[in-house]
């Protein structure tokens, strides 16, 4: 199967579009590339010409025949421009015209990628023909997988780290060449140390690797992207510990990811936490009210910054648009981890709620969960004006390994291509796909999956903050079934080799990734519909948990980093009112701390933490029932 450079010819005169197909199609053989396919269909009307390049992902270019004769509507074809990008951004469009009338058509348009003179065309198609197929190589281009593919083909000798030498310690011993076996050749000799000069520096951005960065950039429409092979994790330690200094204020989301958490401590920042909104029947939470937010804005005009998650572990989505509009207006910066939503430029049905498309200054992409690319490797994105490269290196190079794994880079490069050629194409089928798995589960009587009209229900904010759902992420809602959440589990893992992605006491989430099928699906409602119809032998459970209703807010007592580095203690939960935390602890599921270092430990936290930990939630930063607290400190 090879790559498919397919054109889209628009023309409103069939005799005229007849012509133009035919002469690009007699020229298609003059360019002997046999490492493409390259084919053309034709299209006589601007609307059916839209329908094509929202039904078909193969088209990769789009020449428009502008007729400035055509009295119909002034703006009719820029208008149609600015339809087909809302569709496809990344999709090029070429323009052909009367050449006395190129200037005029050209400033009509800032998105024509280029424009030709439709006599030329006709007479001589190779001209065009070959710009497009240069364009479709250059959006395809992997800078630095292509090179490092090369280099390891190369088998050089290795007189460098990494010590295994191309994998010859692995291959030569009786006691560990099973591990070479089992990963194969490559895997080894493309382990490389960052000797090899030619492809370059991470840390640098040189040669290949800041090649492939800028391709990047380019393909997510930002104006710098950096990789970072040790995950999101330390993309959004980076940009914290970059933009807060000592003392800076903060708004952070409270449900914000744990290493947001981490880098705010590290940056002796003073976090101002935006309330969350949790629904206990289902265990999940919702982002943050516009209210709230707009209300920490004006309420903390000096902070610097503010944190939001992009889009929450069930798909929740933010009407971003609005927020970074707002922040932007007291000149602070927004950061948003969209770990969960890298996809999010690439189809209009998540556009919308995209942090790029929003405006926001500084977004993590964590490529490895729904795109792409091995774990460990994430993207960090930056629009800022403002933006210190110099320092953000300094900070970049406090985390980065001297040694980073190539294979991640390379997974980074070839994940910015697969979005850029075919992201619009895998998530229409997926979207397709979910449709299929909803109107099938609808049948069901036990089992649903929940939807937008669900959260509107759930969370009272959802249609007033215009927020949106990522239907990728398949919240199902298993309350109704007879039996244990842990005797669910292990049928789903045991029937259909699912493993759930997360879990509550009344739901399980399921991801649809790129990487996703639609066999997959059928197995997974089969699977179900099974669990629905009682058709298994699993044993019936009357007992269902629920979370506490209330979440305690957080009342700092002192920048959070002075409590986690001061001397600390440990002490059962039970015996810590009134003390100043020390550590992070969060109940597990929902994820949302509770308790953050510098917080005022009330007895309402104790009841809550001890409520979950009687239905045997896990709860991360307690150890054997104790959490740790500033030693001596009381707060008064």
């Amino acid at each position: 199967m090879l790559p498919l450079l397919r054109i889209l010819i628009i023309e409103q005169d069939p005799t005229t579009l007849q012509g133009l197909s035919t002469n690009l199609s007699k020229t298609i053989p003059n360019f002997e590339r046999d490492d493409i396919h390259i084919d053309i269909i034709e299209c006589l009307e601007l609307k059916r010409a839209l329908e094509h390049v929202a039904e078909d992902g193969d088209i990769q270019a789009v020449v428009l025949s502008w007729d400035m004769h055509n009295k119909v509507g002034e703006r009719m074809y820029s208008r149609f421009i600015e339809e087909l990008k809302a569709i496809r951004l990344e999709l090029p469009v070429y323009v052909v015209g009367d050449d006395t009338k190129g200037l005029e058509i050209v400033n009509e348009s800032e998105e024509i990628e280029s424009f030709f003179f439709k006599d030329e065309v006709i007479s001589d198609p190779e001209a065009i023909l070959g710009y497009m197929i240069n364009d479709f190589d250059d959006r395809s281009e992997t800078p630095f997988w292509t090179a490092y593919r090369r280099y390891v083909g190369e088998s050089n000798d290795s007189w460098h780290t990494p010590g295994h030498s191309g994998g010859s310690s692995f291959r030569n011993s009786p006691y560990i060449k099973d591990f070479y076996q089992f990963y194969g050749r490559n895997v080894f000799v493309g382990d490389l140390s960052v000797s090899v000069d030619s492809l370059g520096s991470l840390s640098d951005s040189t040669n290949t690797i800041g090649r492939a960065q800028e391709s990047a950039a380019a393909t997510f429409e930002v104006k710098h992207t950096y990789f970072v092979t040790n995950g999101s994790s330390t993309s959004n330690k980076i940009i914290l510990q970059t933009l807060l200094r000592k003392g800076d204020k903060v708004i952070v989301d409270r449900n914000c990811h744990k290493s947001v958490h981490y880098g705010i401590l590290q940056s002796a920042s003073y976090p101002i936490y935006l309330a969350s909104i949790l629904n206990p029947k289902y265990g999940i939470f919702a982002p943050p009210s516009l209210a709230d937010i707009k209300l920490a804005i004006e309420n903390n005009t000096d902070a610097k910054l503010l944190v939001l998650t992009g889009c929450t572990y069930d798909g929740l989505l933010s009407d971003l648009k609005q927020v970074v509009d707002y922040a932007h207006q007291y000149g602070i910066k927004v950061f948003i981890d969209e770990a969960w939503f890298a996809y999010s430029l690439f189809h209009p049905s998540f556009r919308y709620y995209s942090a790029i498309h929003a405006g926001a200054d500084y977004i993590t992409h964590s490529a490895h969960k729904v795109v792409s690319a091995f774990s460990q490797a994430s993207y960090i994105h930056i629009n800022d004006p403002d933006f210190d490269a110099d320092f953000f290196r300094d900070i970049y190079s406090i985390y980065a390994s001297t040694s980073p794994k190539y294979q991640l880079i390379a997974s980074l490069d070839v994940c910015q291509k697969q979005l850029e050629m075919e992201g619009y194409k895998l998530l229409n089928a997926l979207l397709n796909h979910v449709d299929e798995f909803k109107q099938q589960m609808a049948s069901l009587k036990h089992i649903k999956v929940l939807g937008k009209q669900d959260f509107m229900d759930i969370f009272p904010h959802f249609s007033g903050d215009n927020m949106g759902h990522d239907p990728l992420k398949i919240l199902i809602d298993i309350s109704e079934l007879p039996y244990s959440l842990k005797d669910i589990h292990k049928y789903l893992l045991d029937e259909i080799g699912l493993e759930i992605e997360k879990y509550t006491h009344s739901t399980i989430l399921v991801l649809l990734t790129l990487g996703g099928t639609r066999s997959k699906i059928i197995r997974l409602y089969n699977a179900l519909k099974k669990l629905d119809g009682g058709k298994v032998k699993l044993s019936k459970s009357t007992r269902r948990a629920r979370l506490p209703e209330n979440l305690p807010a957080i009342d700092l007592a002192c920048i959070p980093s002075d409590a986690f580095y001061g001397e600390r203690e440990s002490v059962p939960i039970s015996k810590s009112n009134n003390r100043i935390c020390a550590g992070l602890v969060t109940p597990y599921p929902p994820g949302i701390p509770l308790l953050v270092p510098g917080q005022h430990i009330t007895e309402d936290h104790i009841e809550y933490l001890q409520e979950l930990a009687s239905q045997g939630l896990t709860i991360q930063g307690s150890f054997d029932g104790e959490i740790y607290v500033l030693k001596g400190k009381v707060k008064k």
